[in-house]
This record gives structure tokens, C-alpha cells and sequence, in this order.
């Protein structure tokens, strides 16, 4: 994969690789010093890892990481900083004007009657009319947004009018273990579909880079319904 390969996902958002440390091949030289063993060949070497991830032996895991470039609405990078594990640096609106791009659903979705925490797509609702509102909304806040800055508003304090639904951009990094304790929380059914969107596409970038992690990880999560998108 080369660095720039990038998945777009929530419509103007998107999941870039930046670069990354590491193969399948150094997370098994990583667990063979335990013993100063050396390799058997790459079947010997694919049946180890299979082995350390099915038996959570972590930290073997955590020789590998990722960078990403990723492009999200607020409200969601609200939930991606709960991952404490991410190292990240975000576009910030104090140093920049944020651009007028706010996320707006292809179809709305109602509260789910039994989950709490979750929605469903409903045919009650209007959803062009939701778009309609949203939208304004959406104008509006960009329109305060500028006029506070021509009249001579810090940009710290004029983004105050913008709703979490306006894009932000972040550098991240992370190693391959908290990654994937990343993916199985946040591609399980129960998360919220525009984190589960994202992580999908994250989760294509790792597994064109350590395919025997991702062979495993396929193998052995739990409560997944696949939805990558293409590559």
C-alpha cells in the first residue's frame, strides 16, 4: 500500500495511511526472543502469531503501528479520543478558519425502542425535510461563524457558534494491539454507525499490512457484522 491511499467515508470525510512500523513478521521475531528461538519458516511463523493473538500474548502486538490522516465530524472524534491509547494531533480552529464542511446523514435514523445507545433507519421519519433543516442550521452557523470573524473575533472564540457536526482532521497513531482492541469495539454492533464506518476503513488499511493479524482477528472476533468498504 502506498502512503496517501485513501478510503473515503462519511461523505466528505475520509481514512488516509500515512506510514507504518513493522510486519507480521516482527511481531513474531518480537515473541521468539522470549526463548532467543529463531524463525522455522513462514508457516512455522504464521502459526505462531495465529497462535499469540487466539491466546491474547499482546504484547508482541504493540512492535507494529499505523499513522493515519482521517477526516471526521466532531461528534465522532468526541467518541475516537475515549481510545486514550491513540497518540494525535488535531487541526485546530484557534491557529485556522475551520472550513464550511458539516456531515449531514444519507438517512436519518430514529432511537432504537430497545437500545438506549442505539438507532435504526425509519421510514417515519421525513428524511428530506430533516436534510432541509439540518442544512439551514448548518448555513446559518457558518454565516455567524464568518461574520464573527470580519468583525475582528479571535478564532478561538468565533468557533464557539459551530455545531459538532462540522468536519475536523486529525494525525493518529497507534500500535497494531490497542488498534485492534479499537476495531472490536467500535465495529461491533452496538457502536455508533459513523464510528463503525470509519473503523471499517482503518481496519482495511492494517489488513493489507499485516494480513496474519487480520486473518486472526477475522477468525476470532466476536459480535462483527462486516462492512468494509472497498479498497
Amino acid at each position: 500500500m502506498e502512503p496517501g491511499h485513501t478510503l473515503p467515508i462519511l461523505g466528505q470525510g475520509f481514512v488516509r495511511y500515512i506510514d507504518h512500523l513493522g510486519s507480521d513478521l516482527r511481531i513474531v521475531e518480537s515473541a521468539r526472543i522470549s526463548y532467543k528461538s529463531p524463525s522455522k519458516g513462514i508457516e512455522q511463523d504464521k502459526k505462531l502469531l495465529i497462535y499469540l493473538y487466539k491466546n491474547r500474548h499482546t504484547s508482541p502486538f504493540e512492535q507494529c503501528s499505523i499513522t493515519y490522516n482521517i477526516k471526521m465530524p466532531i461528534f465522532i472524534m468526541r467518541q475516537f479520543v475515549r481510545h486514550r491509547t491513540f497518540r494525535l494531533n488535531e487541526w485546530s480552529g484557534r491557529y485556522s478558519e475551520l472550513a464550511d464542511e458539516f456531515y449531514l446523514p444519507t438517512r436519518w435514523r430514529a432511537a432504537d425502542a430497545k437500545n438506549k445507545q442505539g438507532s435504526q433507519v425509519s421510514d417515519s421519519l421525513d428524511h428530506p425535510a430533516l436534510t432541509r433543516e439540518v442544512k439551514a442550521c448548518h448555513d446559518s452557523a457558518y454565516a455567524t461563524y464568518q461574520s464573527l470573524l470580519q468583525k475582528g473575533v479571535a478564532r478561538e472564540l468565533a468557533r464557539m457558534v459551530l455545531p459538532v457536526s462540522i468536519f475536523t482532521e486529525v494525525y493518529v497513531n497507534c500500535d497494531l494491539h490497542n488498534l485492534i482492541h479499537f476495531l472490536q469495539l467500535r465495529e461491533d454492533d452496538h457502536a455508533q454507525q459513523e464510528i463503525r464506518e470509519m473503523a471499517a476503513a482503518m481496519r482495511v488499511v492494517a489488513e493489507k499490512l499485516y494480513p496474519w493479524t487480520f486473518e486472526a482477528f477475522h477468525k476470532y472476533r466476536l459480535g462483527v457484522t462486516d462492512q468494509s468498504p472497498s479498497a
